[in-house]
């Protein structure tokens, strides 16, 4: 089973089109994504096999093109863009 976005409602693997970032090995950074997450979904806790999609970056934390760029650094601010869909 391919690694998917663990964000709520997204839940996009590398075949939607976008890059697939491991939590980090940190223990405060690891921490400090799971808090955004949890933003989200409350009572949802992080493993070491979770991951966010590019969807959940800003611009400004990729090197080269996105989605596949690299992440500047590991301790950037997650952002979470809330899709609204209108039916």
């Amino acid at each position: 089973m391919p690694y998917h976005c663990v964000a709520y409602g997204c839940g996009k693997t590398v075949e939607d089109g976008v890059t697939l970032f491991k939590f980090p090995k940190d223990p405060d950074e690891f921490r400090k994504w799971e808090k955004q997450v949890q933003r989200t979904r409350v009572k949802w806790a992080a493993t070491h096999f979770s991951h966010l999609c590019s969807d959940h970056f800003g611009k400004e934390y990729f090197e080269g093109k996105l989605p596949s760029g690299a992440l500047k650094y590991i301790s950037c601010f997650i952002v979470f863009y809330y899709i609204y869909y209108i039916l």
